[in-house]
């Protein structure tokens, strides 16, 4: 029944692993916390043997003892000030070490987890959910292991002092851990649902967001506020709930904390007057008391408060456990082979699940220099090809050859560079427009992001901006037009200078007189490349060496432009 357990002492949990990477951390931090606990407990022996020492009537020598207590008080403040300082270094690392490891698995995931997982959803888990994982580092995991610590040493103290104490003093324990237990299992489930509805109000802002246009000219803002309106009422009416569990919480730990004080006290008063404890003993039991029965009651509800981060954590840790883009080694260098064909299926089939199969058995072959277009009608798997082709998804069965080699054989990153991808929905970072052209290649001097720019005819509406060149495009390139847009993407796929150019309906989206400016670029782009189109404009691919139509999950070779237009007239 113990949630963490199961949780933090998962073989392949990676928050584990990177906590136990550091193991010599919290291992220091819990030595000097006993430090700090047996200096408590040492003191409260000094001033009990004081106190019986004065009743007694013995002479006291103030130095001697003020002398100890002084060096313990330094001791036990030193021990605290370089375990807080080492508990909050070992959260940093921990913290800083885990966000690396999710950052690098985003950049590795396969393709298809972004089509399957909301986007908003992906953005809570880096964020939200790792500040969550970092602040169970950095205060609830402490404080577990100091409680722990206390608990140890203070009850030892006790237990050596009067075993009957020990024993009053614990009587309400199994009654804390029970509470505690049924209060982790509703903190964990209400966090869990509150994780998910917060997931859904980011998603609908940024749906709002990204669509303003569309909101804005079909009337949709009541629409969105009041889907926000029961998104957000439904978090606050699971927040109500998680506040209500937390301050019973709060309440049952006040209670029952009273509970062994009172008893001890008075059993103690009883022990005292028959003899078996001293008044010193008694004030020394008092002083720790307090803080043994704090410990005890901190430890199980500190549990509680974990049921929150652990939550989180196990969020963080699906992305961990995503499948990467397997089957394909990284770092190998792999050199562009001197093959004829460049791109291939061989009997390949592929379906984004087992009830949406997209293509079965295609086949077709692209030789190198060829300008080849594919056609049919949308949905039926064009843009599928491309994404096979670039290695985001994997074919369920046949083969696909880049230049005569099994794709799976190539090294990823190898064979992604030879490919140079324009896409009907170009997407711009909000950044300035040389950042954007330069990431198609990033150490390209500044003469060949001018030179790219003129062969995508862009050059000029550059130089014509106040900022040139550091113009800032805005979010998903807003401040352009969509044939500025394009073309700047077509100056990215020309600094990039791959030998094979994808071109997903590029005229798609523009008007007649941008399109042929588009072109004018495209076919200065394609000299000296093996190019693939889509297109649904046949003023797209007039200039096509073959056409390929896809149609019913086949790929179907047609000829020339001049054989397909035969066919459909």
């Amino acid at each position: 029944d113990d949630i963490q357990g199961r949780l933090l002492f998962k073989e392949k949990n990676v928050f584990l692993k990177n906590m136990l990477h550091y193991w010599y951390m919290p291992l220091c931090g819990i030595l000097l916390t006993s430090v700090l606990n047996f200096a408590v407990v040492r003191g409260n022996e000094v001033i009990s043997e004081v106190i019986d020492q004065l009743l007694a009537g013995q002479e006291i020598v103030f130095g001697s003892f003020l002398g100890e207590f002084a060096a313990l008080t330094a001791i036990g403040f030193a021990a605290a000030f370089v375990a807080a300082a080492v508990s909050g270094k070992y959260g940093v690392l921990v913290s800083a070490r885990y966000r690396q490891q999710v950052i690098q698995k985003l950049y590795r995931m396969e393709y298809q987890y972004f089509d399957e997982h909301n986007s908003a959803s992906v953005i809570n888990k880096v964020n939200a959910d790792l500040n969550e994982a970092e602040r169970f580092l950095g205060e609830t995991l402490v404080m577990l292991a100091a409680d722990a610590v206390a608990v140890v040493i203070y009850a030892n103290y006790v237990r050596r002092l009067n075993a009957g104490l020990f024993l009053m003093a614990l009587v309400c324990y199994p009654l804390v851990l029970w509470i505690a237990n049924r209060l982790v299992r509703k903190i964990h489930s209400l966090t869990m649902t509150y994780r998910e509805k917060s997931d859904a109000i980011t998603s609908i802002a940024q749906d709002a967001l990204n669509g303003i246009l569309v909101v804005r000219s079909f009337g949709l803002e009541d629409y969105f506020q009041d889907k926000m309106h029961t998104a957000t009422l439904a978090l606050v009416d699971n927040e109500e709930k998680r506040a209500r569990v937390s301050n019973t919480a709060v309440l049952i730990r006040k209670l029952i904390q009273w509970i062994p004080n009172i008893l001890c006290a008075i059993y103690a008063v009883v022990l005292v007057m028959h003899g078996k404890l001293s008044v010193g003993e008694l004030l020394a039991f008092i002083l720790v008391l307090s803080k043994l029965v704090e410990s005890f009651m901190g430890l199980p509800f500190q549990m509680v408060d974990a049921a929150g981060s652990i939550v989180s954590i196990q969020r963080v840790e699906e992305i961990l456990r995503t499948r990467e883009e397997g089957g394909i080694s990284r770092g190998q260098s792999v050199s562009q082979p001197e093959e004829e064909i460049v791109l291939a299926f061989d009997n390949l089939t592929f379906g984004y699940s087992e009830a949406q199969t997209v293509l079965e058995h295609a086949q077709f072959e692209v030789h190198r220099g060829e300008n080849v277009a594919f056609v049919g009608e949308s949905g039926g798997g064009k843009s599928t090809i491309f994404h096979l082709l670039c290695g985001f998804y994997r074919a369920q069965k046949g083969t696909y050859r880049l230049y005569g080699r099994d794709f799976a054989e190539w090294d990823i990153d190898k064979a992604r560079e030879q490919f140079a991808l324009v896409s009907q929905n170009v997407f711009l970072f909000p950044a300035s427009i040389e950042e954007n052209i330069r990431y198609g290649r990033w150490d390209a001097s500044g003469e060949e992001v001018v030179a790219a720019c003129k062969e995508a005819e862009i050059h000029d509406f550059i130089e014509s901006l106040p900022m040139k060149y550091q113009t800032i495009v805005g979010e998903r390139g807003a401040m352009l037009s969509g044939g500025q847009r394009q073309r700047i993407a077509i100056a990215r796929a020309i600094l990039k200078n791959a030998p094979i150019l994808l071109l997903d309906e590029p005229t798609s989206a523009i008007d007649e007189g941008t399109e042929k400016e588009i072109q004018r670029a495209i076919a200065r782009v394609r000299q000296g490349r093996t190019c693939l189109t889509i297109a649904h404009r046949l003023s797209t691919i007039q200039d096509a060496d073959w056409i390929f139509e896809v149609k019913n999950k086949k790929i179907e070779e047609v000829g020339t432009y001049e054989q397909y237009m035969e066919t459909i007239l």
